[in-house]
Formats: C-alpha cells, sequence, structure tokens
C-alpha cells in the first residue's frame, strides 16, 4: 500500500532514521542557503539561475544551489567537526523517471577519514534503512556492498580498456567499434567516457550494491588524486547511482585551477571566498552525497521517483 496518505508517515520515518543513524555517529546537522550567489562548478551539472531585486540595491543573479557542498565546506572550515545536511537541491536539464530538476539530498562530510571509511558507513546505513536485505520488483539483494575499481569494471563488464581511453582515443573507438557500441567519430574522449559509463551503470548492483571506486583524473571532480587516478567512487543498486564521494581536495592553489578551468569551460562565475575557504579545512576529510528520492524510491518499491506523495502537489 503506498497511497499518498500511508507514504506521509512512511517518508517521515526515513527521514527520521538518516537522522539518527547520522547523529548516532557523531555528525552535526547544518542548514545552508539554497539561493546562492555563485553556482557550483561542475561539467555536466547545470545549475539554475534567477533575477531578484532587493529595495534600494536593485537586480541581482542568485543560483539555486545543485548540491550544499561549497556552503557546507565553508561551515566545515569554521566549524572542524564533522557535518551533515538533508535538503533540496536543483539542477537543469534532468529529466527521466529517475531524476527531475528539483530532488532530495543527503549530504555529510567526515573530517580525518578517507573515502575508504565512507564505503564502510554507507554499508551500515543500508543496513540500518534496509536490514539485511534489500528487496525490489521482486528480487532480493543483501546490503553488503561489492567494491570493485573502474578499471576492473570496464574490463569484467563492457571488456574495454580504460586506460586506452586515456592515452588513444582513437584506438579506444577502434574498440567500440569491435564492441558494437555506437558512438559519434567527432565524439572526444570525454564524451565516450560519459557515454561508456552510462553503459557501464546499467551491470551494477543487481546481486549486490556495488562501489565503483579510483576514477581517471579528468572525471575526478573534487576528489584527490594520484598517478591520474582519484578517490572518488559511487554507489549502486539494481542499477541505479545512489551515491558519489570523494576523499576531497584541501589544497588551495588545486581547487583554483581546477574550478578556474570550469568556470571558464562554462562562462559562470567563480566563488573566491569558497576558495580562501581552503586555506582553513582539514588536510585530510571526505566528502559524500545520496540521492534520498532514489532511496526513498526502492525503500517503498517504487516505480519512478515520481510516484512519491511530495512529488504532485
Amino acid at each position: 500500500m503506498n497511497s499518498p496518505q500511508s507514504q506521509i508517515k512512511k517518508v517521515e520515518e526515513f527521514l527520521s532514521t538518516l537522522r539518527d543513524f547520522m547523529k548516532k555517529r557523531g555528525y552535526t546537522e547544518v542548514v545552508t542557503p539554497y539561493l546562492r550567489t555563485y553556482p557550483n562548478l561542475d561539467d555536466n551539472i547545470f545549475p539554475l539561475s534567477c533575477e531578484v531585486e532587493r529595495p534600494f540595491s536593485g537586480r541581482e543573479t542568485l543560483y539555486l544551489h545543485t548540491s550544499p557542498e561549497y556552503a557546507m565546506k565553508k561551515l566545515l572550515a569554521l566549524y572542524g567537526k564533522d557535518i551533515f545536511q538533508i535538503c533540496h537541491v536543483f539542477r537543469n536539464l534532468e529529466g527521466g523517471k529517475l531524476n527531475d530538476v528539483e530532488f532530495l539530498m543527503l549530504e555529510y562530510y567526515k573530517v580525518g577519514k578517507d573515502y575508504r571509511y565512507l564505503m564502510e558507513e554507507l554499508e551500515e546505513l543500508l543496513k540500518v534503512i534496509f536490514g539485511g536485505e534489500i528487496e525490489y520488483n521482486g528480487k532480493r539483494i543483501p546490503t553488503r556492498i561489492k567494491k570493485i575499481s573502474l578499471k576492473e569494471a570496464y574490463k569484467k563488464y563492457l571488456r574495454l580498456d580504460l586506460e586506452l581511453l586515456l592515452s588513444d582515443t582513437e584506438a579506444f573507438k577502434k574498440q567500440l567499434g569491435e564492441k558494437g557500441i555506437n558512438f559519434s567519430p567527432e565524439e572526444d574522449g570525454e564524451t565516450l567516457f560519459f557515454r561508456t559509463y552510462v553503459e557501464l551503470g546499467k551491470f551494477l548492483g543487481f546481486d549486490q550494491p556495488t562501489v565503483v571506486y579510483s576514477f581517471p583524473q579528468p572525471f575526478g571532480a573534487l576528489a584527490k588524486c594520484k598517478n591520474g587516478w582519484c578517490e572518488r567512487f559511487e554507489l549502486y543498486i539494481f542499477g541505479i547511482e545512489m551515491a558519489n564521494a570523494y576523499t576531497e581536495v584541501a589544497d588551495e592553489e588545486e581547487i583554483k585551477g581546477r574550478l578556474w578551468e570550469v568556470a571558464k569551460k562554462l562562462n559562470l562565475p567563480l566563488d573566491g571566498e569558497f576558495i580562501k575557504s581552503h586555506r582553513r579545512l582539514p588536510k585530510l576529510y571526505s566528502g559524500i552525497s545520496i540521492g534520498l528520492d532514489r532511496l526513498l524510491m526502492l525503500k517503498l518499491g517504487l516505480n519512478s521517483i515520481f510516484e512519491l506523495y511530495y512529488r504532485g502537489l
């Protein structure tokens, strides 16, 4: 029974379970603004902007946050302890039964630990939410997480050499042709990566929740990198991406360099105060974001996030 009336209580219990889990582990819940002067910068996530007018100060362009990441890291620089937030986020050019321009997110930051700690903590969170098994569409899988490097996953599921994409795009295209994967001749390495990564996701998380880890540096976002590979992972359950996590870059100059390139490419402003906050951020910390609409979809046995009661209001 998943009527709107029954869902209201179930969603409340779900959110209460999340908060209890985080607080028992020492995380402090924080609140940050949804509307911000500067957008989050990411090659493949597009912010929504709006024009506001304030008395006596004129018009101003503001951006709905695509993640609370920047504001939470500024808070972390001040507070210095583990924090979490449950909030709505907004992303343009999203659609389908699993995506929308607005969705609910859990984001948290752990001080003094790298992304491997978050993998273990994520498994504990799944156990608290689902118990020993996740049941969805007549299938049952254990909540125990399987881990595989991205390079190994490409080889196992797609029979592709990911390192070849990084070193020789034309040779990688030849490999795609041999495997019957469609692509356009003019596509560059970045486009080919995301095309093949979407294909990979269709194989992940069907026997148990699966973490793919260690991403190539060009696709590491704000993750800490070494020797061309980054400490980033994503979680898949039944072929659905559920979470994205990094060991965070803590160096001010490195962050500035990475974000400057994205800001220039997208013609968006760069938040200088966010860059400066890295002077006070912990030298070692990790962060994760989890899509709660998708997790609720699994928990309640729905076919789409649009079956959640709050989406039809």
